[in-house]
């Protein structure tokens, strides 16, 4: 096997790098080039072999030959490095490895050696340590030379298909991406449901807030209806976030209860709120926002509070409603994609986003966009309200959370749908807690959603900073899937009697982001279904893969070093789900997700 790397510079005074099989180092810029230059390695593309014994049942082989071919592009450019300080900031790298992957016997390996030696560890078989000599202080702009040998290990003795993936890294230059700068001002809010929370104590409120801060939420939207216990939560959690410091609120009028004639009800609620120490305020105005009530008088509410108010509901995106002078923007519910509040087989877009951002920036206001991870929805004959479907959701938090960086300073404000909505799944707080079942217990107790708010965090590092990368701090690997399998029947038990809406547009898979400084390789193994193995490159990758009834393990290989192997608390079962808590304790149909993390 050959490997070559070719190392190009801007100058055409600097020769090419061109490094063979050993990788030896035949033509090298000296010091003073280098300390003119700083290089930006752009892509790693790498072939690996996966072999046929380790694919998912039901995949057929495809003749291949076991290779592994690295391409590495740089391109040199003026350093940041001062006069007179580039000797010092020399950094020499020495890598070694030898590359094997037989999965049938879980071997993984990495050696210094043509023989290919398996070492005592799983990472030590797969990631050989580097050794990196540094001098000098100026670490962000150094200029950079490499010497490098690999050598690869591989067999003949099995067919395999060939997996590609893309590494972006960076050596030298400014770490950090996009543009903008630091937007101080934007926020994250989640969307909390008071009408579920009559039982929460000021304890209550501060465990949530201390939750939601270590997650990059700043504050909470408080939906309210016309609960008799409205006020005292709204006291309670108004306290919580007073004590807990750095942590604002706000009320969110829900208008399925209130209606459009009762500013007077609106106002006094806000008159209670509107001067506290946790009252999210906008140029010294209290910020509102509502769930729909298109053409409620916010300025008669403004009058009301004897104060300018900061009013953001969510309304259609009309240019009317924009120029509405009661409004400071508008907030969407556009969260998923959907038609006449129906499931359809498609992605969610940033069109709705588009038309919200073309109508307030034309009226000089602001835009509140929504992120959601999920909706399915189950309540039965039970309950006077019953409803039965689900929107396409399968990778909507990753790709959601793609787009809100895509359109970066054009979002000035952020809400989670929801915090606590268990009745639509959606919850990114967990079951669990001073909260009264409105029978949605049934299919969100036992299922973990809280590492959803792992993988948001980098992301909202990342808008609240201007960039157009999340921020990868640590690598990681997220994954999520559905308790059940489609082909389970359940009608005769079911609480609703029949699947919900849109079952079909959904697959049998298990959903994995990872999150790597350099890439990796993850291994899943989905019940009784053979290994995957997938190469992940840096920064954010996905993968998806067929799921199998059983138990579900992930492992995790990481190019920094790190490995990790874990089994999910949740197995996937071939039959109906059977309720953990609540009167039903007879197979149901449990279209909600389960999602695990593991920090390597």
């Amino acid at each position: 096997m050959e490997v070559s790397l070719a190392i190009h510079y801007a100058s055409s005074s600097v020769p090419d790098l061109i490094l063979g099989p050993t990788m030896s180092l035949l033509t090298a810029p000296n010091a003073s080039d280098l300390a003119e230059r700083k290089v930006v390695v752009e892509t790693i593309y790498v072939t690996e072999t996966t072999w046929a014994d380790a694919l998912p049942t039901g995949v057929s082989a495809i003749d291949a030959q076991p290779t592994t071919q690295v391409q590495v592009a740089a391109l040199a450019a003026p350093s940041d490095v001062p006069d007179g300080e580039a000797g010092s900031a020399i950094l020499t790298t020495e890598c070694f490895a030898a590359a094997s992957v037989q999965t049938d016997s879980s071997i993984y390996g990495l050696s210094q050696n043509q023989g290919g030696s398996q070492a005592s560890n799983p990472i030590d078989t797969f990631v050989s340590s580097a050794s990196d000599s540094l001098t000098g202080s100026e670490t962000d702009s150094m200029p950079t030379s490499a010497t490098a040998d690999i050598v690869s290990t591989t067999t003949d003795t099995a067919q395999g298909v060939s997996i590609s993936a893309g590494l972006n890294i960076t050596i030298g230059g400014h770490h950090g991406g996009g543009s903008g700068g630091s937007k101080s001002d934007k926020k994250v809010f989640a969307h909390f449901m008071i009408g579920i929370v009559y039982g929460y104590t000021l304890e209550s409120w501060l465990e949530d807030i201390a939750l939601a801060k270590s997650k990059g939420i700043d504050g909470f939207a408080l939906n309210i209806g016309l609960d008799h216990y409205s006020q005292t939560q709204l006291d309670l959690a108004y306290k919580a976030a007073e004590i807990s410091g750095d942590f604002v609120c706000f009320i969110s009028f829900d208008f399925n209860w209130y209606t459009v004639d009762n500013v007077t009800g609106v106002s006094e609620m806000m008159k209670r709120y509107n001067d506290l120490p946790a009252q999210f305020k906008v140029d010294n105005k209290p910020f509102v926002s509502s769930f729909i009530g298109d053409g409620f008088d916010w300025a008669a509410v403004g009058k009301g509070c004897n104060q300018d108010i900061y009013a953001v509901p969510f309304w259609a995106p009309t240019q009317e409603n924009a120029n509405n002078a009661g409004l400071s923007g508008l907030f969407s519910w556009t969260a998923w994609a959907s038609k006449d509040n129906g499931p359809i087989d498609q992605p969610l877009t940033t069109v709705q986003d588009e038309a919200y951002i073309d109508v307030v920036s034309k009226a000089n206001k602001v835009y509140m966009a929504p992120v959601s991870s999920w909706f399915f929805t189950h309540f039965g004959k039970e309950v006077p309200w019953s409803k039965n479907w689900l929107f396409k959701s399968e990778n909507l938090w990753k790709d959601r959370w793609d787009q809100i960086l895509s359109m970066g300073d054009n979002l000035s404000y952020l809400e989670i749908v929801t915090w606590n909505d268990y009745g639509e799944s959606h919850n990114v707080r967990n079951w669990g807690g001073n909260h009264s079942d409105d029978g949605s217990s049934k299919w969100s107790d036992g299922l973990d959603h809280l590492p959803m708010l792992d993988l948001s965090l980098p992301y909202i590092k990342a808008w609240k900073a201007g960039a157009k990368q999340p921020i990868v701090e640590k690598d990681q690997v997220f994954y999520w899937y559905r308790p059940h399998l489609k082909s389970a029947e359940c009608d005769a038990t079911d609480n609703f009697g029949s699947k919900p809406d849109g079952w079909d547009i959904v697959s049998d898979s298990i959903f994995v982001t990872t999150m790597t400084k350099l890439g990796g390789t993850v291994k899943i193994t989905s019940g009784n279904n053979q290994p995957v193995l997938k190469i992940v490159k840096a920064g954010v990758d996905s993968v998806q893969i067929p799921m199998g009834a059983g138990k579900q393990v992930f492992e995790f290989f990481t190019l920094t070093g790190g490995y990790k192997k874990g089994e999910a608390t949740v197995d996937i079962s071939d039959k109906c789900w059977v309720p953990k808590s609540g009167s039903n304790s007879t197979g149901i149909y449990n279209y909600n997700y389960h999602a695990g993390v593991l920090d390597c």
